[in-house]
């Protein structure tokens, strides 16, 4: 979302879910007639954001009938599978002539028995367009530490277990159908191997080189396979000064960088074993452009480009295992999926997928008798006090309002604004459709917003509106109604609202928003007190005559230091906002977030200087960009 201040005001209905409008409402604005583009996308691409966390041949699926009719009924794509790995090592034998490598005579055999099992399974064969962008990954129990499979075999080192996984993807996969389950797209070397380096007896940099020796053997023979990691579960790049950054991903990227075709991390908000809103962690806001934005500014600096980022778990921790299904804890999941969902669509031609973080039954992780709790069924028995009986019936969890309310999404998306950092809106224009989201990172109470929508030359037949809240109990509703009109709503605390506007024939997006994102030559700059912290941003386009440009700035600070400098921008000086997306992050040990600052379209040259001053001192400024917006005509009239 852009972060230009407006103020502007709308024609239509009111609807008010959720008690007493603020005194002071939103204003957001959708251009049905500008199509956006970033980096040459500009669709909603639902291969890419609606992916469940499953495969199709999934033993937790409660039946045939029900994957297919779940899949089909919310368009629902297949996109991550970190079992098949780990489980076919457990199976394999050991090299009589090479000990410690697994003996390839036995995957073949192994992997012939699967492909022949899948080739009988014909009801998954339709489903195998839901599965283009799979991922696999391994387990860091995979490692080679002297652990031993129920064949009494160890894997030997890490180039024995990259030759396990080229062998796998060799003699597991076919190209479906009869031949066998087709190769997966992606490849995610192993699933979240820092935080378990030490009980692995391994290092950083071992697991780093070893994404490089699984990168070159398995490409010899799957060129097309796309490869990546580090599979990071808790980017908290500020930690120690930001020695956690240099210890993680910089040094990630120094070894492997250059090999992997993508970058792979995991974001979640953080609820803290409590149902307070107040007292969480969120990663949702400022703190996930800040991650984000260094990933890719070090990638720009260290690698020449960008590399694409796959963000293959996100939504909200879990707040402990062993307890039966909870309404409460599915909220704080789907509202996170939902904040985080809005961020990830601003970086279309930078994300190759997200996968919103729930499984299905989670048999494989019982505790205490219940399953693992990220999940989109539940026994209905659970909530009789029988955590053992899990002969169903089943039914769904609240999760499931996720994939309801972004049923039928689709389009072309359109130009979007709004004058609170706190109010997310996107817009996507199918025929005669208009697709708009408006989701709130307030966790505090409800926001009103006022909504124009410019741009259509036809009439407006009606409003459909899906609004998911949490009621009194903290459990997630969906309210769906429908109007002649809109003009504002009210969302929920955290709450996210769908709205369809449907015209009476099809709107043309005949006018266009092209962005661009540039970075600075340098990134993590220590702060002094009132010493200017230099930049260069270089190579900037501004062949239109009409746009607009925000700069981000993205720092990791004590609490309590000032996170309002002065900019110069080419020696002007621009106001800085005092706000940002989400909270003032004071539930966490520091600020890492990212401050947007409009910049004067007339201001910027193709080589640009920026100086960030601070009056004390401490922290970093750690990382740099110029987002810049051409526009084909003026579309922000005074």
């Amino acid at each position: 979302m852009k972060m230009k201040w407006i103020g502007l005001f709308a024609a239509v209905i009111t609807a008010n879910q959720n008690g007493i409008a603020e005194e002071q409402p939103v204003s957001v604005t959708v251009n049905l007639n500008v199509r956006h583009s970033v980096g040459g996308v500009d669709a909603f691409d639902r291969e890419k954001w609606m992916v469940l966390h499953a495969r199709a041949t999934e033993h937790d699926w409660d039946s045939e009938e029900q994957r297919e009719t779940f899949l089909n009924e919310y368009d629902v794509y297949l996109g991550r599978d970190c079992g098949a790995l780990p489980e076919a090592l457990s199976w394999t034998s050991e090299d009589p002539d090479k000990p410690g490598w697994c003996d390839h005579a036995c995957i073949e055999q192994l992997g012939k028995r699967e492909r022949e099992r899948y080739a009988q399974n014909t009801a998954v064969h339709a489903l195998e367009y839901r599965s283009k962008k799979m991922t696999i990954g391994g387990q860091p129990k995979m490692f080679p530490d002297g652990s031993t499979n129920a064949n009494g075999f160890a894997i030997g080192s890490y180039d024995a277990l990259a030759d396990f996984y080229e062998q796998y993807l060799t003699h597991f996969t076919g190209s479906g159908g009869t031949d066998g389950p087709p190769k997966p797209a992606m490849l995610e070397v192993v699933n979240e191997p820092f935080v378990h380096a030490r009980e692995h007896n391994t290092t950083y940099a071992e697991i780093s080189e070893f994404h490089n020796k699984v990168a070159e053997r398995v490409k010899r023979l799957h060129p097309d396979l796309l490869i990546g990691g580090y599979t990071a579960a808790h980017p908290g790049f500020e930690d120690h000064d930001f020695g956690h950054w240099d210890k993680n991903w910089r040094q990630f990227i120094d070894i492997a960088g250059g090999n992997m075709d993508f970058f792979s991390l995991h974001l979640y908000d953080n609820p803290l074993k409590n149902k307070d809103p107040q007292n969480s962690i969120y990663r949702s806001g400022s703190n996930v452009e800040a991650i984000l934005d260094m990933v890719e500014h070090y990638s720009f600096l260290k690698l020449g480009e960008v590399k694409p980022l796959n963000i293959s778990e996100y939504g909200c921790l879990r707040v402990g295992n062993g307890f039966p299904y909870s309404p409460d804890e599915a909220w704080r999941c789907t509202r996170s999926y939902n904040t985080i969902l809005m961020q990830l669509l601003e970086r279309p031609d930078r994300i190759i997928q997200a996968i919103p973080f729930m499984v299905l039954k989670a048999e494989w992780g019982r505790k205490d008798g219940y399953p693992y709790p990220k999940r989109l069924l539940y026994d209905v028995d659970e909530l009789k006090g029988r955590p053992k009986d899990n002969d169903g019936p089943w039914a769904y969890t609240p999760r499931l309002n996720f994939w309801e309310l972004w049923k039928g999404v689709k389009g072309t998306r359109v130009d979007t604004i709004a004058s609170d950092p706190d109010i997310q809106v996107d817009a996507y224009v199918n025929g005669a459709d208009v697709f708009a989201v408006v989701s709130s990172l307030d966790h505090t109470g409800p926001q009103t917003v006022e909504l124009s929508m410019l741009g259509a030359a036809e009439d407006l037949l009606r409003v459909e509106v899906k609004h998911a809240h949490a009621d009194e109990n903290l459990e997630p509703v969906i309210d769906e109604f429908e109007r002649a009109s809109l003009e504002r709503i009210t969302l929920g605390a955290s709450a996210t609202a769908m709205l369809k506007f449907s015209y009476r024939a099809p709107l043309k997006t005949d006018e266009v928003s092209v962005e661009k994102k540039y970075y600075a030559t340098t990134y993590l700059q220590p702060i002094k007190a009132d010493e200017p912290v230099r930049f260069r941003i270089e190579g900037v386009r501004r062949a239109s005559s009409y746009g607009e440009a925000v700069l981000r700035l993205g720092m990791g600070r004590e609490h309590g230091r000032s996170l309002h400098p002065v900019v110069r921008v080419n020696g002007t000086s621009v106001e800085v906002p005092t706000d940002w997306r989400g909270y003032d992050q004071a539930t966490r040990n520091q600020f890492f977030g990212v401050v947007e600052i409009p910049v004067e379209y007339d201001l910027l040259e193709k080589n640009n200087t920026v100086e960030v001053i601070f009056p004390d001192d401490g922290g970093h400024v750690s990382s740099l960009a110029m987002q810049v917006f051409e526009f084909s005509a003026d579309i922000r009239p005074d």
